[in-house]
């Protein structure tokens, strides 16, 4: 079973591939922080209110997510 962080990260992941937008781009524009998806790689799990943010901006800026 994945965890929380794992199942956030697979999010943003799939976003980047699906989209073709750069790590540093999506952090720039999702938080203001365009080290966000190394971090997230590296293992950091992001305060639920960043969690919220990121959530947020994948689901006004991905075609296939809007459509649900």
């Amino acid at each position: 079973m994945k965890t929380l962080s794992q199942q956030f990260r697979d999010e943003v992941e799939t976003f980047l591939e699906r989209t073709g937008t750069k790590p540093t781009e999506f952090g720039r524009q999702a938080t203001g922080d365009p080290s966000l998806v190394l971090n997230l790689r590296r293992g950091r799990s992001p305060r639920l209110t960043t969690a919220d943010r990121v959530l947020a901006y994948i689901r006004e800026n991905d075609p296939l997510v809007r459509e649900r």
